[in-house]
């Protein structure tokens, strides 16, 4: 490959294009949440195909079942949590924040605590 050309890499679960290494395989931000919803559940996943479905881009969506079980031989591991992969960024501290410029920063408009007063 020419110099500093990257090949797209693909999710190693359904084929989509992958962001990163997400619970310990490198997958797309479909499989990312996808596992992270489904580890934490407790209930058990069953095929009704005897787990021959094709997990794919276009089919992921199908069966939960197959899919978490290529997850799982992938490589993801549900004792990992999203946390521990990637440590939340400290945060920002730039002094005292006025409700005003908390609502602009988030692109609401604000007209004072007396506009939003009912009066009866």
């Amino acid at each position: 490959m020419a110099g500093g050309e990257e090949r797209p890499r693909s999710c190693m679960v359904c084929g989509d294009r992958a962001t990163g290494y997400h619970f310990h395989a490198l997958t797309c931000e479909g499989c990312k949440g996808f596992f992270r919803r489904a580890a934490s559940k407790s209930t058990d996943l069953t095929c009704p195909f005897a787990g021959s479905c094709k997990v794919n881009k276009a089919q992921r969506r199908h069966c939960p079942a197959c899919r978490l079980q290529k997850c799982l031989e992938a490589g993801m591991k549900k004792e990992t949590s999203s946390s521990s992969v990637h440590p939340p960024p400290a945060p920002a501290h730039h002094g005292p924040r006025t409700a005003s410029a908390h609502a602009l920063r988030r692109g609401q408009h604000f007209h004072g605590t007396a506009s939003h007063q009912v009066h009866q």
